[in-house]
């Protein structure tokens, strides 16, 4: 198998072609099987609910709370608009990524072979939004990702407009999802010291100051994940890469300010349209607010730093020890292959650069990019980083040996975890436990295929709302099921889908109650046991409950008919 580059000739040609045909044959197929299946209704809820609202009129971050920051929002109501007002309609943009970045990857892969391009193609197919079927501005981000590379692989250094067009990339990301675009910088930046390398003059100190603070950055970031796993997982290894990049490199003052000019020029131009967007709205104060602050209330939560993907390793190290069955040994050993790729990623990069002295910059924005995965350590946030790993491991090494292994991978992610359930335990996502087929949800606004029972739930929710509420009657989740809100077609009463960004001080929850006592009587949905749930939100159910009819319960749900401060003697909806 040939696996390094060489000239082109007509056989090579002529096997670059085959390959090229069967990978487009292979990730439409995948796409075509997978693009429908899975939900994760509340995340689901919050695109879709928001890009509705968005269609509907409202102005994002001034008549409704949102911590993203634009780009991927604007995609989702797009959709919308093209493809109807349905939650499938938010999986054709990521099938479109999916695809843009299988040709990415076997652009930048057929120089080492055309297997070693067919393989890269599909695998990134197969570990692409099918793993998790969301429309998570994640796998947005994700795609900008791969357009870096290709920009920074293709286009020479020196090239007119290079440095512009990667800033305007990262400013894309960023103003996508705010910690990918942050993380895609300082990639950037480490790609750049290492290519100043030689080609700039002898000076050291503006080195020195761009990678330090670069390193302080992401020094400050892994140390807040409060994960010595994580760290050696993942941290270590760009920060290694940064440090060496920033003493080798020679940049002069004004090279530096010239370099990082038309970076940030590009960054801008990337934000402008936003900006002029949101000013033009009287909403530039808000879409900041939410862009630098909001974002942040999602940090830090007790369980959040509870997770581990040290516990996929003993889950998985288990499996292969004392399996269940053939299935669950193979599972072991594929969750260990996928977890370990990581260090083994980073360990490699940084060895080869000590040594080599060189990296191409696809493998070091890899290195980076998977240190998004630390931000929540669960099997979707792992999913949202690996692809870029795995490609990275390719660039890097392309052996026989390693595409045997990542082909034989991908076919059991594809069979026995592509569209299946968050809901199984880790035992079972481990041991690759596969739940019932989904079918056809039959509810308003979603043409997917979930799990029967999670259909049945919501249908039962829905009909029961329909059968009380006002034609045009809003309706309140506590602390978010924005789902409920967007099958149905109903507003929130108040600026916010989720308590977390609307109940910030004690005011706040009196605010809301009088929100409540304007619209009602309305329905109130509360998710009993949620982790989203905070005592100031606690302290609005409270209330809430007091107001309100006794509740009906649909699963974990609650469904509460709220009067506001005169509740009727008798209950139209008994528990």
């Amino acid at each position: 198998m040939h696996c390094e580059g060489a000239v082109l000739g007509p056989t090579n040609k002529l096997n670059l072609t085959i390959a090229a045909v069967l990978s487009l044959v292979c990730v439409s197929a995948i796409m075509l099987h997978y693009h429908d299946q899975f939900w994760w209704p509340v995340d689901e809820g919050v695109y879709a609910y928001v890009a509705q609202r968005a269609n509907a009129g409202d102005i994002i971050h001034r008549d409704i709370i949102d911590l993203h920051s634009g780009y991927g929002n604007a995609l989702n109501a797009w959709a919308f608009r093209m493809f109807g007002e349905d939650l499938l309609s938010l999986r054709y943009p990521l099938v479109l990524i999916a695809f843009l970045q299988s040709c990415i990857a076997f652009v930048l892969l057929k120089d080492k072979g055309a297997v070693t391009a067919f393989v890269g193609a599909v695998a990134l197919a197969a570990f692409s939004f099918v793993q998790f079927p969301n429309p998570s501005a994640n796998w947005h981000a994700l795609g900008v990702f791969f357009c870096l590379c290709l920009c920074l692989e293709k286009l020479p250094k020196g090239a007119p407009g290079r440095l512009l067009l990667a800033g305007f990339l990262v400013g894309v990301c960023f103003f996508t999802r705010q910690l990918s675009g942050v993380i895609l910088g300082l990639g950037l930046a480490c790609v750049l010291l290492a290519e100043a390398e030689k080609s700039w003059s002898n000076a050291r100190l503006s080195s020195v100051l761009i990678g330090g603070v670069s390193t302080l950055g992401l020094l400050l970031y892994v140390a807040s994940k409060q994960s010595l796993f994580g760290i050696f997982w993942a941290g270590l290894w760009p920060m290694s890469i940064m440090v060496v990049a920033s003493l080798r490199a020679r940049v002069s003052v004004g090279e530096a300010i010239k370099t990082l000019g038309a970076v940030l020029a590009g960054f801008i131009l990337a934000g402008l349209p936003l900006a002029i967007l949101a000013f033009s709205h009287d909403a530039l104060m808000f879409w900041l607010n939410d862009v630098m602050f909001t974002s942040l209330l999602m940090n830090g939560r007790d369980f959040i730093h509870e997770q581990s993907y040290l516990f996929i390793v003993f889950g998985a190290v288990q499996a292969v020890l004392a399996p269940s069955g053939g299935v669950a040994f193979v599972s072991g050993l594929a969750w260990l292959s996928l977890v370990l790729s990581v260090p083994l990623l980073g360990a490699y990069a940084s060895l080869k650069y000590f040594r080599d002295r060189a990296l191409p910059p696809s493998v070091i924005l890899a290195v980076f990019w998977v240190v998004g995965g630390l931000h929540y350590q669960i099997p979707a946030y792992f999913y949202f980083v690996l692809p870029a790993g795995l490609f990275g491991l390719l660039m890097l090494r392309s052996t026989p040996a390693m595409l045997a292994i990542l082909t034989a991978v991908s076919c059991w992610a594809l069979v026995f975890q592509a569209g299946q359930p968050l809901e199984r335990s880790y035992r079972s996502l481990i041991e690759g436990e596969r739940a019932a087929a989904n079918v056809p949800a039959n509810l308003p606004r979603v043409s997917l295929r979930v799990q029967a029972e999670d259909a049945a739930l919501y249908r039962d929710l829905i009909e029961t709302i329909e059968a009380t509420a006002r034609p045009s009657e809003p309706l309140m989740t506590v602390p978010m099921e924005p789902q409920i809100n967007f099958m149905t077609g109903r507003e929130s009463p108040v600026r916010y889908y989720f308590t977390l960004f609307g109940l910030r001080v004690e005011q706040d929850v009196f605010d809301t109650l009088t929100s409540l006592d304007a619209e009602a009587p309305l329905f109130v949905v509360h998710r009993r046991g949620d982790k989203y749930s905070t005592p100031l939100a606690e302290q609005l159910l409270d209330e809430i409950k007091v107001r309100s009819e006794q509740p009906m319960s649909f699963g974990t749900l609650d469904l509460y008919r709220y009067h506001g401060p005169h509740v009727p003697s008798s209950s139209a909806v008994a528990k």
